[in-house]
């Protein structure tokens, strides 16, 4: 969040800065569809290849992603999350 001097005065109230609730970050949501098809390139590129860390960069995911991916998708869970 970038906060510019006119953001910070005009919510300044008595010398407190109080955060705008509409700036703060929000959470990503994934659909199935699209964590099914991460899921299923990633296992198409070989271990150890430098191709899934490319794969997790360019999609700005980690490897704790997938792993709660495939516990769902083990689960037999489908849905947002």
């Amino acid at each position: 969040m970038t906060m510019t001097t006119a953001s910070v005065v005009r919510r300044a109230h008595d010398g407190v800065v109080d955060a705008d609730p509409a700036d703060r970050p929000r959470r990503r949501s994934f659909t199935a569809e699209y964590k099914a098809r991460i899921l299923d390139e990633y296992d198409a590129i070989p271990a150890g290849s430098e191709g899934r860390g490319a794969l997790l960069r360019r999609e700005g995911l980690y490897t704790s992603h997938l792993a709660e991916w495939r516990k769902a998708r083990d689960a037999g869970v489908r849905g947002r999350s």
